[in-house]
């Protein structure tokens, strides 16, 4: 009796860490410049009118913290220390949580040349939490977990330190080749002035760095 008792509690045991343990699988083989980390899952593809890359991006979960200041690099320093808070254990579950790629820096500028913007930044939730549960839930309030259903985007990639002029850079650049484009035009979204800088590495990392701007589509009516 003893010995039967005892295996009903260990298979117990058992199913319990495996629901415990019952996490997303991977279903996306991400680029280069994740650097082996998890990435959000995307399709792309270039216009033909112009090579201006497309991607669609998939509805995921995200640990997300809102900024209000007048420097995205300040904004990105004040948002990454309080997600990497969470990702170290200021969490409900106490639990530390893989590091993934990228820092989506979501920017609404201000009204004028001295006004604050918004900086709403974010970090990807591993596979392995990308579950109807999700992840652990932040035990600050200035942070928090979302599904972002986050669309069609056009793409400019570029590399080295980026410094807050070369994210505004970029983005006019992009702004105009969106602009020429007879495939796609802007959504509403960046009709109002919005658009995202995407970070992909270590501020240590120091060779193959990666930077993105992204800009809001849809296709052409």
């Amino acid at each position: 009796i003893y010995f039967i008792c005892l295996m009903k509690l260990l298979l117990a045991s058992l199913a319990l860490a495996a629901a415990t343990t019952a996490s997303a699988e991977n279903p996306f083989s991400a680029p280069w410049f994740c650097h082996d980390l998890d990435c959000p899952s995307f399709s792309t593809r270039q216009t033909g009118d112009n090579d201006v890359e497309i991607r669609s991006y998939d509805s995921l979960q995200w640990a997300t913290t809102v900024v209000e200041t007048d420097s995205a690099s300040d904004a990105g320093d004040i948002a990454f220390h309080r997600l990497f808070d969470y990702i170290s254990g200021a969490n409900e579950a106490s639990q530390k949580i893989d590091m993934t790629a990228p820092v989506l820096n979501y920017i609404q500028p201000g009204a004028g040349p001295n006004c604050n913007s918004t900086f709403t930044v974010s970090f990807f939730v591993p596979w392995a939490y990308q579950t109807e549960e999700g992840p652990p839930k932040p035990t600050s309030e200035d942070v928090f977990i979302e599904e972002k259903k986050l669309g069609e985007f056009a793409v400019s990639s570029f590399g080295g330190f980026a410094s807050d002029a070369d994210m505004v850079s970029h983005a006019v650049d992009l702004t105009e080749d969106v602009s020429e484009s007879k495939e796609v035009d802007f959504s509403a979204d960046a009709n109002d002035g919005n658009y995202y800088f995407v970070a992909y590495d270590s501020p240590y990392r120091l060779m193959n760095r990666h930077n993105e701007d992204w800009i809001g589509v849809v296709e052409s009516s």
